[in-house]
């Protein structure tokens, strides 16, 4: 999908990435296109760009040269990048991340600080709907130590969900997790996906995952070998 950002949620045009050593292109010329409410998997071999990639779409780092749009808006432009993420974008991480010494209330409550301003009670209010939505409010003041590995991955899930964002980017969200743990998770992504309408970005090794998604995007060695729109 490359006919430009018009009409996209989200667009990277030509970007590329090297480490510092110079060694490593991580990235080498991607230009993929993501739709409202469009559920896409990026798979590909170990070391092939996935994560660099989801990172500069989630704006977490910035391409060396290229550029990312988001609903037509160049990202290079805006100079509030964390208060534009944490409104606009979730994310799901394999480590999930989450705070130890914060409750799963209190966990899914962080990103609220970053978004619209909610009272403690409305944050308080929001976070328990999250974690319902989840089948987690019975373990809402529960600490993560406290929480099975698919529990702590389900409030990371709630917390994606904090600022009801427009685009969820979820990094193996499966690969802690047993079998029965990641169905559960992966009917969640694809049921929330579809109620909320989000667009949702996967970067997975796992065909179970990819085949989930509208479009399956194949990466090696830095570029795109196939977006997944000749079908």
């Amino acid at each position: 999908m490359t006919d430009g950002p018009a009409g996209q949620l989200l667009f990277a045009s030509d970007v590329r990435k090297t480490y510092p050593d110079g060694a490593v292109h991580a990235l080498n010329g991607v230009t993929l296109g993501v739709r409202e409410a469009e559920h896409v998997a990026i798979t590909g071999p170990s070391g092939c760009g996935k994560s660099t990639l989801l990172n500069l779409l989630g704006v977490l780092d910035r391409p060396d040269s290229g550029e990312v749009f988001f609903r037509g808006e160049a990202l290079s432009t805006r100079r509030d990048l964390d208060r534009f993420r944490a409104r606009q974008i979730g994310f799901v991480f394999q480590s999930f991340f989450l705070l130890p010494t914060l409750t799963a209330r209190e966990n899914v409550q962080v990103p609220m600080f970053e978004g619209m301003p909610l009272s403690a009670r409305e944050r308080a209010k929001k976070a328990d709907g999250l974690l319902e939505l989840v089948g987690m409010e019975k373990r809402a003041g529960h600490r993560p130590m406290q929480l099975s590995v698919g529990e702590r991955q389900r409030v990371a899930l709630a917390r994606a969900l904090a600022n009801d964002p427009a685009l969820l980017l979820a990094d193996e969200p499966t690969g802690n997790l047993d079998s029965e743990n990641a169905v559960r998770v992966l009917d969640l992504l694809t049921m929330l996906q579809k109620e909320r309408r989000l667009a949702l970005l996967v970067v997975t090794h796992s065909d179970d995952v990819a085949r989930r998604a509208d479009r399956v995007v194949r990466m090696k060695d830095g570029r795109v070998l196939d977006d997944g729109t000749a079908r």
